[in-house]
């Protein structure tokens, strides 16, 4: 959770290093100064990439969560935590493990292996 809360900070300094190297380049090119059109431009691109790579992250970070969070609840109670569980749907048929394909019918199983 802490590193998707620094990478929307990181994300929102880099907006605001884009936006101050729009400012620079702008006043750089009515004044005419190399200087200031060069570290504008680089202001300007080093923080729209900045600013691109964090916030995506924080989607690519949450489109996991999202996807564990379903394979979790999808999980029967008699497969958390074995080693054996592969919990991959294929045609729509979910494949819980090699030993068993369908599941168990109750709440424990006789091959449980504890994944460690």
């Amino acid at each position: 959770m802490f590193n998707k809360y620094l990478n929307i900070c990181a994300g929102g300094l880099g907006v605001a290093a884009a936006l101050i190297g729009s400012t620079i380049l702008i006043k750089g090119t009515n004044e005419a100064s190399v200087k200031s059109v060069l570290a504008g431009s680089w202001l300007l691109s080093g923080g729209s990439l900045l600013a691109a790579t964090r916030l995506y992250q924080v989607k690519v970070d949450s489109d996991i969560e999202k996807i564990l969070s379903e394979r979790r609840k999808a999980m029967p109670k008699a497969c958390k935590g074995c080693r054996n569980f592969h919990g991959v749907k294929y045609g729509g048929v979910m494949l819980v493990c090699g030993i068993h394909p369908g599941g168990v019918e109750s709440d424990t199983c006789p091959d449980f292996e504890k994944f460690s």
